[in-house]
């Protein structure tokens, strides 16, 4: 997710945290630098906001961390943009690839009410377009904890389950993924693994059924079903 204006930018900087504690991966202000496209300062200076809103502290022996009231405005955030997502790319056709900035727009000026209409017109959804599971959804675990499709060996078949919002952020590698169609929900065997690149078959009837290849660089965004 990015954000554009500066109104949003302190709740930017708290979803990304968010993001990063929930992938279970380090908070190091230069990650969430490069991410937002940042100076490493500003980072320090905006988790410096945080805690002094009492939305993050600081805890000497498990680091930076987020608050009960932190977390639960991230996680509102994360809910309404993953609605946003769905409504765009489900009921209007919108770009698969360029709605995580739509949804970045719109999500600050929808109400509770419109939110609990969408949730269930849309049939509850419990992920995004791009598999990334809803805060506190029955498979949020599964879907977190999912292996690298750059983890999967030679000859096993696999289902794609989501695309981590990291990739989300870089257009250019999200338009890859969608010009393959490989996409949550689809079927591919690693036929063949480099230490460069993976050599795809993805399932299905011509024309879906083919070869596709696909660097490791790029494999690492991309989450899979249990290797069958």
């Amino acid at each position: 997710m990015t954000r554009a204006t500066s109104s949003s930018t302190e709740n930017e900087y708290l979803i990304q945290l968010y993001l990063l504690l929930r992938e279970g991966r380090p908070v190091i202000g230069a990650r969430i630098a490069e991410r937002m496209g940042v100076s490493p300062p500003a980072v320090t200076q905006a988790m410096k906001r945080l805690a002094q809103h009492e939305l993050a502290v600081l805890d000497p022996d498990d680091g930076l961390r987020l608050t009960p009231r932190g977390r639960d405005q991230a996680e509102r955030t994360i809910r309404r943009h993953y609605l946003l997502e769905r409504l765009l790319v489900d009921e209007l056709g919108f770009d698969w690839v360029d709605v995580d900035e739509e949804a970045d727009r719109l999500e600050h000026s929808l109400s509770p009410r419109l939110e609990a209409h969408l949730f269930e017109r849309l049939g509850r959804p419990t992920t995004c377009p791009h598999g990334n599971p809803f805060p506190g959804s029955r498979d949020e675990r599964r879907l977190l904890d999912a292996r690298r499709l750059s983890e999967v060996e030679e000859g096993a078949v696999t289902t794609i389950l989501r695309i981590t919002e990291e990739a989300e952020e870089n257009s250019d590698l999200m338009r890859l993924l969608q010009d393959n169609r490989l996409l949550p929900g689809t079927t591919v065997k690693l036929t063949q693994v480099t230490d460069e690149d993976l050599v795809l078959e993805r399932s299905g009837k011509a024309p879906d059924a083919e070869m596709v290849t696909i660097s490791q660089d790029l494999a690492r965004f991309v989450r899979v079903d249990e290797p069958q």
